[in-house]
């Protein structure tokens, strides 16, 4: 198992307040994670990830690991133009 701490937020009916909790994630259970803007109580806008695991929970992260944003800093290949020549199909 690979655990890793995150704090996330979540709401408390009773008080109706949020609270913001520290919990371990097995990363191997996490199916994708989100970039969002998430607002608290007093109208503040945070960066935030939304967190979807292969049980079918979500969360609402305001910290996670160092590796996971260096994740979302990586480069990615260009956007190609599709070339239709190059993809021909054969109808019959």
């Amino acid at each position: 198992m690979n655990f890793k701490r995150f704090i996330i937020m979540s709401d408390n009916d009773n008080q109706q307040t949020t609270e913001r909790s520290s919990i371990l994630i097995n990363l191997e259970h996490i199916v994708s994670i989100k970039p969002i803007k998430m607002t608290t109580k007093d109208q503040v806008v945070i960066d935030g990830y939304w967190i979807r695991l292969s049980n079918g929970k979500k969360y609402r992260a305001v910290q996670v690991p160092k590796m996971i944003l260096d994740s979302f800093e990586e480069s990615l290949p260009a956007i190609q133009k599709n070339d239709e020549a190059a993809h021909s199909f054969n109808y019959q």
